[in-house]
């Protein structure tokens, strides 16, 4: 029978980041996912108006609108070798560094699964240090008990084979959203906004499942579950190959552990091998485990924890987690005024409602920050090192590339637009093509005529435009962009043409501030800045 073990959570945790990175390397705008709107102006709504455009442009039905319309390539299977750069947040370093690393290096063979079970093009690493087979999964967000079928479809997880080993690892990424707090009281209050927070807000929401004999789970965490399956079984049966498995570890962080959860008690005790009877005989030897990484309980009431242990028999879930990390929501996670709070909100809107946790809670005391630090990956990879190193008496170096966060700012001034706190060069080498590939020429005019589609101007389409649309501040973006070239294939005049750059960059700098009537317009060239300001930094000029 598998027992806790944090070495082994600590590899988990590692595939948690891997799925988070999957899932950024999909995003259309990795670097501005959610429409954030910049710079000073003082009309509010810009934002809402720009996702609003979104939604009609892509022609949406009724129950998909009170999303925020989160663009991804659902058609293109993430190359694990490749690194991306992620907006995840709105703090003073909220830009997350992807960058490969010994896990991605070692995949070589990767597949992508629709929402469907349809397979998607394959991407091959010829020399990818080991042999790992991968596949990704999609899945939905934000149904709830009373729209269980509005969901908004992302890319969810990936099932990675270890032949050597014979072990298969399920991972699921967890919940991004920007600003938590903007997210947070979109979904709570009026189920919409971000879908991910959506699915977390109805955490407390009910849904009896026949399959567990009527047992209550969470029906935020088990729709979103239910809407990948078919997903998840393409995945399981293209990374297996049909080859032999010992061990099935599920994994995730915050959102993801709560996924791990019910794919874990739907493969042991469920009907997810109904479905795939083939695999049934594959992995009905092997050893399975779910590591739950600052989850949040699935089930509500301790009758439905019982049903659920008559379906699954002993429970091999275990919980890592900060003390201070109220979304475990546990008697386990320490007092303090955020826990009081959810405790109330969750009594006056549900107070017959009882979350319970599966399996085993196993709080890392080492970490001591608060929440919302106390949730963050980086707190638990910080949390399992040391206890790592007093339950194992070894030691572990710290590793400034897990989870590394940065600064990022267009506007700033010209070698001072990205601020850090590490050292080393392979991080900066990382963080250049991370960069060069997080946001494009193409995409940032696109999605600055977003913006400029709805500026106080000129009447159009049903919005107000900015009059320059196709106009002087793109001219000079592109002539901007054009001085890049330059540089790089005349060297000999490369002071000159850098001059000439800097120059155009200043310009829209100046421009960036002028725009101080609306938040629309100021987003249009913050954009454009920022094409121009991750260029300059993979020249190693910025």
């Amino acid at each position: 029978m598998p027992q806790p073990d944090s070495l082994t959570a600590l590899e988990m945790l590692e595939y948690c980041r891997f799925a988070y990175k999957s899932y950024a390397q999909t995003c259309v705008y990795p670097m501005d996912p959610f429409y954030e709107a910049h710079g000073e102006g003082f009309v509010q709504g810009a934002r809402d108006r720009v996702m609003a455009y979104v939604h009609n442009s892509l022609e949406l039905d009724g129950d998909s609108h009170k999303f925020d319309p989160i663009e991804y390539d659902l058609k293109r299977t993430p190359d694990p070798s490749r690194g991306v750069v992620y907006r995840g947040g709105v703090g003073k370093q909220p830009y997350i560094l992807f960058q490969p690393r010994k896990l991605d290096k070692s995949i070589c063979y990767a597949k992508g699964v629709d929402l469907d079970g349809e397979d998607l093009p394959s991407v091959f690493i010829n020399d990818a240090a080991g042999k790992l087979r991968c596949c990704f999964f999609q899945g939905r967000t934000g149904m709830t008990q009373t729209h269980p079928k509005a969901g908004w479809t992302s890319w969810f997880g990936a099932v990675v084979y270890d032949a050597v080993k014979e072990t298969l690892v399920i991972a699921f990424r967890g919940s991004r959203s920007g600003s938590g707090g903007r997210a947070m009281g979109q979904a709570l209050v009026f189920s919409q906004g971000s879908p991910d927070w959506v699915t977390d807000m109805n955490h407390l929401k009910e849904v009896k499942v026949p399959r567990f004999s009527n047992a209550t789970l969470s029906a935020g965490f088990w729709l979103a579950y239910e809407s990948c399956r078919k997903s998840l079984l393409g995945a399981i049966y293209e990374a297996l190959n049909g080859l032999r498995i010992k061990e099935i570890h599920f994994t995730g962080h915050s959102l993801g552990g709560a996924l791990a959860q019910c794919a874990y008690i739907d493969l042991v005790g469920g009907t997810l091998l109904d479905e795939g009877k083939a695999l049934r005989k594959i992995v009905e030897k092997a050893s399975i485990s779910c590591y739950a990484l600052s989850a949040p309980p699935i089930v509500l009431g301790a009758g439905s924890k019982e049903k659920i242990a008559l379906h699954v028999g002993e429970m091999n879930v275990f919980h890592y987690f900060a003390p201070k990390d109220v979304v475990h929501d546990s008697a386990m996670v320490k007092y303090s005024a955020v826990k009081a709070s959810n405790q109330f909100i969750g009594l006056l809107t549900h107070p017959l409602t009882k979350p319970v946790h599966i399996g085993t809670e196993l709080p890392l005391e080492a970490c001591d920050d608060g929440f919302p630090a106390a949730h963050e990956p980086q707190q638990v990879f910080e949390g399992l090192l040391e206890a790592i190193k007093k339950e194992k008496r070894m030691g572990y170096m710290k590793d400034p590339g897990f989870w590394p966060t940065f600064n990022f700012d267009p506007t700033g001034k010209w070698n001072l637009s990205v601020k850090h706190d590490w050292s080393g060069d392979q991080l900066e080498k990382e963080l250049r093509g991370a960069l060069a590939n997080s946001v494009t020429s193409e995409g940032s005019q696109t999605l600055a005529a977003l913006w400029a589609e709805i500026v106080k101007g000129e009447k159009k389409g049903g919005y107000l435009s900015l009059d320059d649309t196709d106009g002087e501040v793109f001219e000079d973006f592109t002539e901007a962009c054009g001085l890049f070239d330059k540089v790089l294939v005349d060297p000999s005049n490369r002071a000159k043409h850098l001059e000439a750059l800097k120059k155009s960059r200043e310009a829209l700098i100046k421009s960036y501030g002028g725009a101080k009537n609306h938040k629309a317009s100021s987003s249009v060239y913050w954009v454009l800045l920022q094409y121009l300001t991750a260029r300059q930094y993979c020249l190693g000029v910025a």
